[in-house]
Protein backbone atom coordinates (compact mmCIF):
# COMPACT_ATOMS: atom_id res chain seq x y z
CA UNK A 1 0.00 0.00 0.00
CA UNK A 2 2.97 2.41 0.95
CA UNK A 3 3.93 1.67 -2.73
CA UNK A 4 0.95 2.35 -4.36
CA UNK A 5 0.35 5.43 -2.22
CA UNK A 6 3.96 6.72 -3.54
CA UNK A 7 3.27 6.07 -7.48
CA UNK A 8 -0.17 8.39 -6.66
CA UNK A 9 1.80 11.05 -5.22
CA UNK A 10 4.21 10.95 -8.19
CA UNK A 11 1.30 10.79 -10.68
CA UNK A 12 -0.10 13.90 -8.96
CA UNK A 13 3.35 15.44 -8.83
CA UNK A 14 3.18 15.18 -13.07
CA UNK A 15 -0.61 16.12 -13.66
CA UNK A 16 0.07 19.27 -11.45
CA UNK A 17 3.22 20.49 -13.23
CA UNK A 18 1.67 19.37 -16.68
CA UNK A 19 -1.35 22.12 -15.69
CA UNK A 20 1.14 24.66 -14.32
CA UNK A 21 3.02 24.59 -17.39
CA UNK A 22 -0.43 24.56 -19.86
CA UNK A 23 -1.75 27.38 -17.30
CA UNK A 24 1.39 29.41 -17.23
CA UNK A 25 2.02 29.13 -21.13
CA UNK A 26 -1.95 30.12 -21.92
CA UNK A 27 -1.02 32.91 -19.36
CA UNK A 28 1.78 33.91 -21.79
CA UNK A 29 0.43 33.56 -24.68
CA UNK A 30 -2.39 35.76 -23.78
CA UNK A 31 0.20 38.47 -22.84
CA UNK A 32 1.30 38.44 -25.59
CA UNK A 33 -1.67 38.85 -27.81
CA UNK A 34 -2.74 41.61 -25.73
CA UNK A 35 0.11 43.70 -25.98
CA UNK A 36 0.31 43.03 -29.67
CA UNK A 37 -3.55 43.99 -29.58
CA UNK A 38 -2.44 47.15 -27.62
CA UNK A 39 0.66 47.61 -30.14
CA UNK A 40 -1.42 47.38 -32.96
CA UNK A 41 -4.25 49.73 -31.91
CA UNK A 42 -1.58 52.03 -31.26
CA UNK A 43 0.16 51.86 -35.10
CA UNK A 44 -3.56 52.56 -35.90
CA UNK A 45 -4.09 55.44 -34.15
CA UNK A 46 -0.37 56.61 -35.56
CA UNK A 47 -1.28 56.07 -38.87
CA UNK A 48 -4.68 57.71 -38.57
CA UNK A 49 -2.55 60.78 -36.96
CA UNK A 50 0.00 60.75 -40.22
CA UNK A 51 -2.70 60.95 -42.38
CA UNK A 52 -4.16 64.05 -40.88
CA UNK A 53 -0.69 66.08 -41.19
CA UNK A 54 -1.09 64.87 -44.75
CA UNK A 55 -4.47 66.83 -44.68
CA UNK A 56 -3.10 69.78 -42.66
CA UNK A 57 -0.51 70.32 -45.32
CA UNK A 58 -2.78 69.80 -48.68
CA UNK A 59 -4.47 72.46 -47.15
CA UNK A 60 -1.67 74.64 -46.33
CA UNK A 61 -0.70 74.62 -49.66
CA UNK A 62 -4.42 75.34 -51.36
CA UNK A 63 -4.32 78.24 -48.95
CA UNK A 64 -0.61 79.87 -49.79
CA UNK A 65 -1.77 79.72 -53.14
CA UNK A 66 -5.00 81.54 -52.88
CA UNK A 67 -3.60 84.15 -50.73
CA UNK A 68 -3.16 87.31 -52.33
CA UNK A 69 0.00 88.35 -51.51
CA UNK A 70 1.78 84.48 -52.12
CA UNK A 71 0.14 84.20 -55.66
CA UNK A 72 2.95 85.31 -57.82
CA UNK A 73 5.43 83.08 -56.22
CA UNK A 74 6.30 80.08 -53.71
CA UNK A 75 8.59 80.75 -51.03
CA UNK A 76 10.70 78.94 -47.59
CA UNK A 77 8.45 81.58 -45.52
CA UNK A 78 5.32 80.73 -46.34
CA UNK A 79 2.81 79.02 -44.19
CA UNK A 80 2.76 76.00 -46.29
CA UNK A 81 7.00 75.32 -45.64
CA UNK A 82 7.04 77.02 -42.10
CA UNK A 83 4.37 76.14 -39.63
CA UNK A 84 5.66 75.72 -36.34
CA UNK A 85 1.78 75.86 -34.81
CA UNK A 86 0.07 73.10 -37.26
CA UNK A 87 3.24 71.29 -38.19
CA UNK A 88 5.78 71.04 -34.67
CA UNK A 89 4.47 67.90 -32.89
CA UNK A 90 0.88 68.83 -32.55
CA UNK A 91 -1.33 67.22 -30.18
CA UNK A 92 -4.37 65.53 -31.80
CA UNK A 93 -6.62 63.07 -29.55
CA UNK A 94 -4.10 60.42 -27.88
CA UNK A 95 -0.93 62.00 -29.88
CA UNK A 96 0.86 64.12 -32.23
CA UNK A 97 1.70 64.37 -35.60
CA UNK A 98 4.92 66.22 -37.14
CA UNK A 99 5.06 67.44 -40.44
CA UNK A 100 7.60 68.90 -43.23
CA UNK A 101 6.81 69.99 -46.77
CA UNK A 102 9.57 69.62 -49.45
CA UNK A 103 9.05 71.27 -53.13
CA UNK A 104 9.96 68.92 -55.50
CA UNK A 105 10.82 71.93 -57.62
CA UNK A 106 13.70 73.05 -55.37
CA UNK A 107 15.59 69.59 -57.14
CA UNK A 108 16.75 69.10 -60.44
CA UNK A 109 14.06 66.91 -62.62
CA UNK A 110 16.54 63.92 -63.38
CA UNK A 111 15.14 63.55 -66.70
CA UNK A 112 15.57 66.93 -68.25
CA UNK A 113 19.51 67.26 -67.16
CA UNK A 114 21.57 67.80 -69.97
CA UNK A 115 25.06 66.49 -70.81
CA UNK A 116 26.49 69.68 -69.44
CA UNK A 117 24.74 69.35 -65.93
CA UNK A 118 25.10 66.14 -65.04
CA UNK A 119 28.82 67.25 -65.15
CA UNK A 120 28.51 70.09 -63.52
CA UNK A 121 26.62 68.12 -60.77
CA UNK A 122 28.98 65.32 -60.37
CA UNK A 123 32.14 68.06 -59.78
CA UNK A 124 30.55 69.29 -57.00
CA UNK A 125 29.79 66.00 -55.71
CA UNK A 126 33.64 65.54 -56.12
CA UNK A 127 33.47 62.36 -58.53
CA UNK A 128 36.89 61.62 -60.30
CA UNK A 129 36.55 62.65 -64.04
CA UNK A 130 37.39 59.76 -65.31
CA UNK A 131 34.50 58.12 -62.94
CA UNK A 132 32.03 61.23 -64.41
CA UNK A 133 32.58 60.54 -67.93
CA UNK A 134 31.19 56.94 -67.49
CA UNK A 135 28.51 58.08 -65.23
CA UNK A 136 27.35 60.91 -67.10
CA UNK A 137 27.09 58.72 -70.42
CA UNK A 138 25.76 56.04 -68.88
CA UNK A 139 22.97 58.19 -67.22
CA UNK A 140 21.89 59.73 -70.62
CA UNK A 141 22.08 55.94 -72.34
CA UNK A 142 19.90 54.78 -69.78
CA UNK A 143 17.12 57.64 -70.65
CA UNK A 144 17.77 57.96 -74.11
CA UNK A 145 14.97 55.73 -76.25
CA UNK A 146 17.81 53.84 -78.52
CA UNK A 147 20.08 51.68 -77.74
CA UNK A 148 23.34 52.86 -79.21
CA UNK A 149 25.49 53.73 -76.52
CA UNK A 150 27.94 56.82 -75.81
CA UNK A 151 31.88 56.71 -75.92
CA UNK A 152 31.93 55.91 -72.40
CA UNK A 153 27.96 54.82 -71.86
CA UNK A 154 26.64 51.14 -71.31
CA UNK A 155 23.50 49.49 -72.71
CA UNK A 156 22.17 46.05 -72.90
CA UNK A 157 25.64 44.40 -74.20
CA UNK A 158 26.96 45.83 -70.60
CA UNK A 159 23.91 45.04 -68.53
CA UNK A 160 23.43 41.59 -69.91
CA UNK A 161 26.77 40.42 -68.67
CA UNK A 162 25.58 41.11 -65.03
CA UNK A 163 24.58 39.06 -62.33
CA UNK A 164 21.95 39.03 -62.26
CA UNK A 165 21.49 40.54 -65.90
CA UNK A 166 19.33 42.84 -66.97
CA UNK A 167 18.35 45.01 -69.60
CA UNK A 168 18.48 48.89 -70.10
CA UNK A 169 15.39 50.94 -69.59
CA UNK A 170 15.96 53.06 -72.74
CA UNK A 171 13.27 55.78 -71.05
CA UNK A 172 12.46 58.46 -68.60
CA UNK A 173 13.50 57.31 -64.67
CA UNK A 174 9.85 56.67 -62.77
CA UNK A 175 12.02 56.86 -59.48
CA UNK A 176 15.11 57.88 -58.88
CA UNK A 177 16.37 55.53 -56.90
CA UNK A 178 16.76 53.43 -61.07
CA UNK A 179 20.16 55.58 -61.02
CA UNK A 180 21.34 52.34 -58.42
CA UNK A 181 21.03 50.15 -61.46
CA UNK A 182 23.18 52.84 -64.16
CA UNK A 183 26.42 51.62 -64.40
CA UNK A 184 29.23 53.63 -62.21
CA UNK A 185 26.05 54.86 -59.79
CA UNK A 186 27.42 53.60 -56.38
CA UNK A 187 24.98 53.61 -52.81
CA UNK A 188 28.08 56.11 -51.59
CA UNK A 189 27.27 58.76 -54.73
CA UNK A 190 23.40 57.78 -54.33
CA UNK A 191 22.79 58.34 -50.53
CA UNK A 192 25.78 60.82 -49.86
CA UNK A 193 29.11 60.62 -48.13
CA UNK A 194 28.82 61.09 -44.01
CA UNK A 195 31.64 63.37 -42.94
CA UNK A 196 34.33 61.03 -41.21
CA UNK A 197 36.39 63.40 -39.61
CA UNK A 198 35.91 66.94 -38.28
CA UNK A 199 37.54 68.50 -40.90
CA UNK A 200 36.05 66.72 -43.40
CA UNK A 201 32.70 67.94 -45.26
CA UNK A 202 29.70 66.07 -45.77
CA UNK A 203 28.19 65.45 -49.23
CA UNK A 204 25.17 65.18 -50.45
CA UNK A 205 23.61 62.26 -52.34
CA UNK A 206 21.80 61.98 -55.81
CA UNK A 207 18.94 60.98 -53.75
CA UNK A 208 18.71 64.81 -52.35
CA UNK A 209 19.17 66.56 -55.02
CA UNK A 210 17.02 64.71 -57.76
CA UNK A 211 13.41 64.53 -58.71
CA UNK A 212 11.33 62.24 -60.80
CA UNK A 213 8.08 64.14 -59.94
CA UNK A 214 8.61 68.22 -60.77
CA UNK A 215 7.25 70.17 -63.74
CA UNK A 216 10.71 69.88 -64.97
CA UNK A 217 11.94 73.57 -63.90
CA UNK A 218 13.72 74.78 -60.78
CA UNK A 219 11.90 77.32 -58.03
CA UNK A 220 14.79 80.05 -57.57
CA UNK A 221 13.38 80.61 -54.12
CA UNK A 222 13.78 77.37 -52.80
CA UNK A 223 16.59 75.38 -54.46
CA UNK A 224 20.19 74.78 -52.76
CA UNK A 225 22.90 76.58 -53.68
CA UNK A 226 24.65 73.56 -55.19
CA UNK A 227 21.02 72.90 -57.42
CA UNK A 228 21.59 76.68 -58.49
CA UNK A 229 25.14 76.24 -59.64
CA UNK A 230 24.09 72.98 -61.83
CA UNK A 231 20.95 74.09 -63.15
CA UNK A 232 21.71 77.47 -64.10
CA UNK A 233 25.69 77.43 -64.54
CA UNK A 234 26.26 80.43 -62.08
CA UNK A 235 29.43 80.76 -60.03
CA UNK A 236 30.12 81.05 -56.48
CA UNK A 237 30.41 85.31 -56.49
CA UNK A 238 26.43 84.85 -58.79
CA UNK A 239 25.06 81.83 -56.16
CA UNK A 240 25.96 84.27 -52.97
CA UNK A 241 24.33 86.82 -54.55
CA UNK A 242 21.36 85.20 -55.55
CA UNK A 243 21.24 83.09 -51.96
CA UNK A 244 21.94 86.67 -50.09
CA UNK A 245 19.11 88.51 -51.89
CA UNK A 246 16.31 85.86 -50.83
CA UNK A 247 17.81 85.08 -47.59
CA UNK A 248 17.42 88.28 -46.31
CA UNK A 249 19.75 90.43 -43.36
CA UNK A 250 19.49 87.30 -40.83
CA UNK A 251 21.21 84.96 -43.57
CA UNK A 252 18.43 82.64 -42.97
CA UNK A 253 15.96 80.59 -45.11
CA UNK A 254 12.48 80.32 -44.09
CA UNK A 255 12.32 83.93 -41.88
CA UNK A 256 10.20 86.69 -41.68
CA UNK A 257 13.08 88.78 -43.37
CA UNK A 258 13.30 86.99 -46.45
CA UNK A 259 13.03 88.52 -50.15
CA UNK A 260 12.00 86.28 -52.47
CA UNK A 261 12.13 86.72 -56.11
CA UNK A 262 8.62 87.82 -57.74
CA UNK A 263 9.61 86.41 -60.93
CA UNK A 264 12.05 84.74 -62.97
CA UNK A 265 12.64 87.99 -64.60
CA UNK A 266 13.55 89.30 -60.89
CA UNK A 267 16.15 86.49 -60.37
CA UNK A 268 17.78 86.83 -63.68
CA UNK A 269 18.63 90.33 -62.77
CA UNK A 270 20.75 89.53 -59.62
CA UNK A 271 21.83 86.04 -60.81
CA UNK A 272 23.66 88.47 -63.89
CA UNK A 273 24.75 90.89 -62.45
CA UNK A 274 27.97 91.71 -63.55
CA UNK A 275 28.19 88.94 -66.26
CA UNK A 276 26.64 91.55 -69.17
CA UNK A 277 22.88 89.69 -68.76
CA UNK A 278 24.38 86.40 -70.27
CA UNK A 279 23.16 84.00 -67.51
CA UNK A 280 20.40 81.55 -69.24
CA UNK A 281 17.22 81.33 -67.17
CA UNK A 282 15.13 78.69 -68.92
CA UNK A 283 13.83 76.09 -66.75
CA UNK A 284 13.30 79.07 -64.13
CA UNK A 285 10.60 79.34 -61.77
CA UNK A 286 8.89 81.18 -58.89
CA UNK A 287 6.19 79.00 -58.42
CA UNK A 288 6.14 75.05 -58.03
CA UNK A 289 3.42 72.57 -58.87
CA UNK A 290 4.81 69.05 -57.07
CA UNK A 291 5.41 68.91 -53.34
CA UNK A 292 6.00 66.29 -51.03
CA UNK A 293 4.88 65.80 -47.82
CA UNK A 294 6.77 63.83 -44.90
CA UNK A 295 3.85 63.29 -41.87
CA UNK A 296 5.04 61.29 -39.12
CA UNK A 297 1.96 60.07 -36.42
CA UNK A 298 3.28 58.72 -32.56
CA UNK A 299 1.12 57.39 -30.05
CA UNK A 300 2.51 55.73 -26.72
CA UNK A 301 6.35 55.94 -28.30
CA UNK A 302 4.60 54.20 -31.69
CA UNK A 303 4.88 55.97 -35.37
CA UNK A 304 3.87 55.66 -38.47
CA UNK A 305 5.31 57.67 -41.37
CA UNK A 306 3.62 58.70 -44.78
CA UNK A 307 5.62 60.24 -47.70
CA UNK A 308 3.50 61.91 -50.03
CA UNK A 309 4.12 63.67 -53.42
CA UNK A 310 1.01 65.95 -54.28
CA UNK A 311 0.72 68.13 -57.16
CA UNK A 312 -0.52 71.46 -56.68
CA UNK A 313 -3.03 72.63 -59.76
CA UNK A 314 -6.37 74.57 -60.46
CA UNK A 315 -7.21 75.16 -56.95
CA UNK A 316 -6.67 71.20 -56.15
CA UNK A 317 -4.00 69.07 -54.30
CA UNK A 318 -4.12 65.94 -55.59
CA UNK A 319 -1.88 62.92 -54.40
CA UNK A 320 0.57 61.72 -56.76
CA UNK A 321 2.23 58.95 -55.00
CA UNK A 322 2.24 57.41 -51.81
CA UNK A 323 3.99 55.16 -49.24
CA UNK A 324 3.85 54.35 -46.00
CA UNK A 325 6.52 53.13 -43.48
CA UNK A 326 6.72 52.16 -40.19
CA UNK A 327 8.73 54.33 -37.40
CA UNK A 328 10.15 57.83 -37.97
CA UNK A 329 11.04 57.23 -41.79
CA UNK A 330 14.21 58.17 -42.26
CA UNK A 331 13.68 58.24 -45.68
Amino acid sequence: MNRDRGVAMVLVLWVLLVLSLLIGGFAFTMHVETRLASFRRKELKAEMLARSGVEVARMQLLLAAQAATNAPYDARNQSWATNDLLYVDHELGEGTYSVTVMDEESKLPVNKMSEAQWSRLLTQLQVDPFDADVIVDSILDWIDEDDRHRLNGAEDDYYTTLQPPYRAKNGPLDRVEELLLVRGVTPELFYGKPAEKPDDVALPGLAELLTTTSSGHVNVNTASPLVLKVWFGLDDVHVDAVVGRREGADNILGTDDDQPFTSVQDFAAVASSGQGGRVVTTGATVKSTYFTIKSTGEVAGVKRTILATVRRQNNQVTVVLWREMRGGGGA
